[in-house]
């Protein structure tokens, strides 16, 4: 599940931008915990990791780049989106990092369009750490084919063969459930690397077969049908 925050000092900005990003994610079938705070000092207190923070950069009596700053150093993989009234303050984004900037008021559409190449660019270029012959590498989330769970392992197909993890499959289909789609028990594949969903069976990027359940065909076509039109 996907842990983000607003911090806006402004109560009805703040309220606004969470209400969007909670449609966006409703309407994309995805989870995603959301956490709205007025201050820098309660989100700077606060012991929660979070995946992505939306930022008003102008607080009253605070230094919102200094408080991006200060999270960074904690969450160095954490994607930021400046949010300002003024497009002369989005060029301090640079030494925080920023991902995105987005000026007030916030359009929907400008939005989700964002969030799209965000959480695209987010997971294909995640790395994992897993195991092949007792050696640990790291391999790149875009690579794998699928997982499945095999006894209490799961394993990671990719081209240059089959990586473990010790780590449960409930565990990675959570961590990974914005590109994975599961189409048979304890069986995941990568959307971008299905070529055909058939009536009992998915081909992937490599000509393999993978089995798919009746009773999830429907939610592996739509999808891959999601998939496809955030990537055009």
């Amino acid at each position: 599940m996907l842990q983000i925050c607003v911090l806006d000092d402004e109560y009805q900005d703040g309220k606004r931008n969470e209400d969007l990003l909670r449609a966006y994610f409703d309407k994309r079938h995805m989870e995603a915990r959301i956490d709205r705070y007025t201050n820098g000092k309660e989100l700077l207190d606060s012991t929660k990791i979070y995946h992505m923070l939306f930022l008003d950069i102008e607080i009253q009596e605070e230094n919102g780049i200094e408080i991006a700053m200060e999270l960074r150093k904690r969450l160095p993989d954490m994607i930021i989106v400046v949010i300002t009234s003024y497009l002369k303050y989005s060029l301090e984004g640079y030494k925080i990092q920023a991902s995105r900037y987005l000026l007030k008021p916030i359009h929907e559409t400008l939005l989700y369009s964002e969030l799209d190449e965000i959480l695209q660019t987010r997971d294909t270029s995640q790395t994992l750490t897993l195991t092949m012959h007792q050696e640990t590498s790291m391999v790149k989330m875009k690579e794998i084919l699928y997982f499945e769970s095999i006894g209490r392992t799961t394993c990671f197909h990719t081209p240059q063969g089959v990586y473990e993890s010790k780590e449960g499959v409930s565990y990675w289909a959570k961590q990974l459930h914005v590109h994975f789609v599961e189409c048979h028990k304890g069986l995941f594949v990568q959307l971008s690397h299905i070529m055909q969903i058939r009536k009992d069976c998915i081909e992937i990027s490599n000509h393999e077969t993978l089995p798919l359940a009746r009773r999830r065909v429907q939610q592996v076509q739509e999808s891959w049908l999601q998939f496809q039109e955030m990537s055009l």
